[in-house]
């Protein structure tokens, strides 16, 4: 619904690092300091943002001292496990002017594993902080309020992470605006109020290159209120897919609650849980819940809906958006709709649909303590225990466990035992008393409930989401990289593959790779006629790996290896394929051009393949010992280049 106002600039992605730093400094800024001193201490600081951001290595942490800076533009990488991080050590540390390369406070564009936790960032041009083309990106703990089109903005970013952050009074547009293609974004913890437009909005935006979806959204214990007095719902979602919005409060927002919709993402909105959530809309607004555009497969269930508008109501959804829609066990109020508002129907006529048949009608005077400003259930309130466990969250809003009692409470907020603590053990409580302990280790006694833990990468236990803590906990052929195991990359010497070249098809398979990079000299074993070659075509996750290894051997009966006579030039053959369909080789040394470069050029053909995720594919090859190598990752569809264009049948990437 709001396209993003300034098109991002192409700029090419950084690889990531493989390889943790030995170790990790902390640096220092601070208004006074100088730029000519290490910064590694507060009596030697720097004084700029921007000299940070062009100095910091992976695993460095930038400690910024109370005062008002200058924005910085990030360009440079931390790594999985090792990212770079910049701290503000007080809680006025003030950002006062746009970073000299784009009209925003804080830019991070091009750049992984980056960390911005706890900055000031008001009043600036465009942007209080924006992230774009960059992956595991992390935004705390900041205050972004009246910037000019947005708070916090992201374009094609992957793993990006907003959470525990204010954003208020953006002037144009969103508090919080995630767009273009992308996945597993988290929005957690935030308060977002009174933006012109959404206070959240989500946008797949097909036109700007991608799938045009973002997939595997988290949205989760944000409180929303007083957006959308120019349009825009509290929570806006263009072309999100397979994605949960749970634990949200949102209220006197004045267009939509949540929409699920399609208006520049490739597709609806489909396959999104909607779970325990308040909504309490304006009496200016629209609906609480409005689906329509195709957004087929939603499910909203256990919510308190309720409408001060007249006759706009609680759910409003469209004929393409009705194939497997589910509604029930939500608190509602007798105003439904299947096209778009034009008509309303009571909750018996919505209920001989086959929708909310466990539903039932309350007020806000029934529901909450202070109907309009605390929205914690009260004793009487018909939301307790009349939730379904099914899908429901294990904490709520406050961070409290559920369900507590006989059941899972209706809305954002599970009512808490009421003598937890008091010496003696009382129904429900199954810790923090006497004689009550928690056994799980992914568990923690919180007011008396054994509740899940939020898991702590690197603690040993692998809980909640992890997959991992150790290479030994993943499958064969996979490693342990921030608690999720990912397959095993071949090259981790940090070398990047230049000008590289791929084509591959699956049926009637057909691949040729080209490429280049600089491997150091000393070689210690580049004769691909002694030592052979290897060359991996994979993806960090999933199936669709080319591994094979060209093995050492001169040439006889037209298969193996030759050499020219100035050694600087080798061929392989093998019109039958024999390794994994290669039929041709072509090693140089051109280090005549630039000393230790090395291009190669690798044909193979026949038989059928799987190839990997076009939006994640990485290329490795080896030749000499596994230090002796260069590895590419391409950017997804519509990214800059290098980048992968194509699906499960075929991939060009360049």
């Amino acid at each position: 619904m709001y396209p993003e106002a300034v098109r991002l600039p192409i700029a090419a992605l950084l690889v990531a690092l493989l390889v943790a730093r030995a170790s990790a400094t902390n640096f220092y800024v601070k208004n006074g300091g100088d730029n000519g001193l290490d910064g590694q201490s507060l009596a030697t600081a720097w004084a700029t943002l921007a000299y940070a951001a062009d100095t910091a290595n992976p695993g460095d942490t930038v400690h910024v001292q109370d005062g008002n800076y200058q924005g910085f533009h990030m360009s440079r990488s931390g790594a999985p496990g090792n990212p770079i991080t910049f701290l503000a050590d007080g809680s006025n540390v003030q950002i006062t002017a746009d970073n000299g390369t784009t009209p925003d406070g804080i830019n991070i564009e091009g750049a992984d594993y980056i960390t911005i936790d706890g900055f000031n960032v008001n009043n600036r041009t465009r942007a209080g902080i924006r992230t774009a083309l960059s992956h595991f990106v992390t935004v705390r703990n900041c205050h972004t309020g009246n910037n000019g089109v947005w708070g916090i903005f992201s374009g094609f970013a992957d793993d990006f992470t907003i959470e525990f952050n204010e954003t208020h009074h953006s002037q144009q547009q969103h508090g919080i605006y995630v767009s273009n293609s992308c996945v597993r974004p988290i929005i957690r913890g935030n308060v977002s109020h009174d933006n012109r437009a959404a206070g959240i909005h989500m946008n797949g935006d097909l036109s700007q290159g991608g799938n045009g979806l973002i997939s595997n959204a988290l949205i989760e214990r944000n409180v929303i209120y007083g957006n959308g007095v120019g349009g825009g719902s509290g929570i806006n979602m263009d072309g999100v897919i397979n994605s949960v919005i749970r634990d949200n409060l949102l209220y006197d927002n004045h267009a939509s609650g949540i929409s699920l919709y399609r208006i520049d993402a490739a597709a609806g909105a489909s396959g999104n849980l909607v779970v325990n959530n308040t909504i309490i809309e304006a009496a200016d607004a629209r609906w609480c819940v409005n689906i329509n555009g195709g957004s087929t497969g939603n499910t909203v269930i256990n919510n308190i809906l309720y409408n001060f508008h007249a006759w706009h109501g609680v759910i409003s959804i469209d004929a393409s958006s009705r194939a497997g829609f589910s509604s029930d066990y939500n608190s509602v109020m007798s105003r439904f709709s299947i096209d778009q508002g034009d008509t309303v129907l009571d909750l018996p006529s919505w209920q001989a649909l086959g929708y909310d048949l466990h539903s039932f009608v309350a007020t806000p005077a029934d529901l909450f303590l202070v109907p309009g400003s605390d929205f914690h259930l009260r004793d009487a309130s018909p939301a307790l225990d009349a939730g379904s466990a099914n899908n429901a969250p294990a904490f709520d809003l406050d961070g409290n466990p559920r369900p507590v009692g006989a059941g899972v409470d209706v809305g954002a907020f599970e009512r808490q035992l009421l003598h937890c603590g008091n010496g003696a053990i009382d129904a429900g409580e199954q810790c923090g008393e006497p004689g009550l302990s928690c056994a799980d280790q992914c568990t923690t006694c919180l007011s008396c409930i054994c509740a899940l833990t939020q898991p702590v990468c690197g603690d040993g236990n692998v809980c909640g989401n992890e997959q991992c803590e150790v290479d030994a906990d993943c499958g064969s052929g996979q490693v342990c990289r921030g608690c999720q195991c990912l397959n095993t990359p071949t090259c981790e010497s940090g070398i990047v593959m230049q000008t590289p070249t791929l084509r591959m098809r699956s049926a009637s398979f057909r691949f040729r790779l080209a490429g280049q990079a600089v491997i150091p000299k000393p070689w210690q074993a580049m004769n691909p006629v002694i030592d052979g070659v290897r060359v991996t075509i994979d993806a960090p996750t999933g199936p669709g790996r080319f591994d094979v290894v060209i093995p050492g051997g001169a040439r006889s009966n037209r298969v193996g290896w030759v050499v020219n006579r100035t050694a600087t030039r080798w061929t392989y053959t093998d019109p039958s394929g024999s390794h994994g369909g290669v039929t041709r080789v072509v090693i140089r040394d051109r280090s005549r051009t630039r000393d230790g470069l090395v291009h190669w050029g690798v044909w193979a053909h026949g038989g059928t393949i799987t190839l990997p995720d076009v939006h994640q594919v990485r290329g490795a090859v080896v030749v000499g010992v596994p230090s002796e190598c260069a590895q590419i990752v391409w950017n997804a569809p519509g990214a800059a280049r290098p980048r992968c264009t194509g699906d499960a049948s075929h991939l060009l990437c360049r």
